[in-house]
C-alpha cells in the first residue's frame, strides 16, 4: 500500500528533470499523478511507468504562463481523478542572462512569467479545488531565494519572490486545511542549464569529456542524456540529482495533516565550481 493511495497530484515541468523525478515518486507511492509540460515523449513514458506499477496517470501538455491552460490542468485532473489534493508547482527558467552591461528584456520577462506568475496562476488555481476540502501546494523555488546572483539577477529576483509569494500564500491559508511548502533546491543535473550562452555551454561539456557539436547540445533545446548522466556520475558531491529533490518533496506531502512542513533546502554536500557554469549551491 503505497502512501498516497487514492490521492491525486499534478506536476507542472514534468517533461524533464526534477518535475519528471517528483511526477515518478508520487506514482510509485500509488498517487493518481497528472503530468503537465511542454514536451510530451518523456511524459508520456513516465505515464507508463506509473500505470504499469499500479498507479494511474494523465498527461497534460500545455504553458503554464497561461491562465487557461492552468485552470484547465487543475480542472482536468479534478474531472479524470474526482479532487486535486496535491499541487506540484515545479516548472522554472534560468535566463543565464546579466542586467548590467546587456541583457534581453524578452528573457527577463520570461523568467518572472514562468518562476512568479505561472507559480501564482498554479496556486490559485489549486485553491479554488481546494477550497473546503483540504490540500497541499508546493511550489520547488531555489537557494537562490536566500542568496544574490551577481551574474543572474532576474533569476534570483524571481526565486526571491517566489519564495515571498509562497509564504504570504502559506499564511494566508492558514486555518483552512490548505498547506504550503517551498523546497528550495541547490545545484541539480537537470536541463535548467540548457538556457546558457553557447559558448558557456560548450565550455560545461567540454569540461565532462564530451564533445558538444558531436553530442548535438543545442542551447535552448533539451541537454542530451549522456551529458546528465556524466554530471550525476562525476559530481555526486556538487550536483544533486533530480530524485533527491523528489524525495523531498515526497516528505513534505507524505506528513501528517497536523503537521506543516514550510520549507527544505536540499543542498550538495560540497559548492559546485566549474568553468563558464555558476549556480546557486
Amino acid at each position: 500500500m503505497g502512501r498516497l493511495d487514492g490521492k491525486t497530484a499534478v506536476v507542472t515541468g514534468a517533461s524533464s528533470g526534477i518535475g519528471l523525478a517528483i511526477a515518478k515518486a508520487l506514482g510509485a507511492e500509488g498517487g493518481n499523478v497528472v503530468l503537465s509540460g511542454r514536451k510530451r515523449e518523456k511524459m508520456d513514458a513516465a505515464a507508463k511507468e506509473i500505470e504499469s506499477a499500479g498507479g494511474k496517470a494523465l498527461v497534460q501538455a500545455g504553458d503554464v504562463t497561461d491562465e487557461k491552460v492552468v485552470a484547465g490542468l487543475v480542472d482536468a485532473a479534478v474531472e479524470t481523478f474526482g479532487a486535486l489534493d496535491v499541487m506540484i508547482n515545479n516548472a522554472g527558467y534560468n535566463p543565464f542572462d546579466p542586467v548590467i552591461n546587456g541583457g534581453d528584456y524578452a528573457r527577463w520577462k520570461e523568467t518572472l512569467d514562468v518562476n512568479v506568475l505561472a507559480l501564482a496562476l498554479g496556486c490559485r488555481e489549486a485553491v479554488r479545488v481546494m477550497q473546503g476540502k483540504g490540500g497541499h501546494i508546493v511550489n520547488v523555488t531555489s537557494v537562490a531565494a536566500r542568496s544574490v546572483e551577481p551574474d543572474g539577477p532576474m533569476y534570483a529576483a524571481s526565486k526571491h519572490a517566489a519564495g515571498a509569494l509562497t509564504e504570504s500564500l502559506r499564511v494566508a491559508l492558514q486555518g483552512q486545511n490548505i498547506r504550503l511548502t517551498a523546497i528550495m533546491p541547490g545545484a541539480v543535473a537537470t536541463n535548467l542549464v540548457r538556457s546558457m550562452p553557447q559558448e558557456q555551454l560548450f565550455t560545461v561539456s567540454r569540461t565532462l569529456g564530451i564533445d558538444p557539436e558531436e553530442a548535438g547540445v543545442e542551447p535552448g533545446e533539451h541537454l542530451p542524456q549522456e551529458m546528465l548522466d556524466r554530471v550525476a556520475t562525476m559530481a555526486k558531491a556538487f550536483v544533486l540529482s533530480p530524485e533527491d529533490i523528489a524525495q523531498a518533496v515526497l516528505f513534505a506531502v507524505t506528513m501528517p495533516e497536523s503537521v506543516h512542513v514550510n520549507e527544505i533546502m536540499v543542498r550538495p554536500s560540497q559548492p559546485l565550481q566549474m568553468p563558464g557554469l555558476r549556480l546557486p549551491d
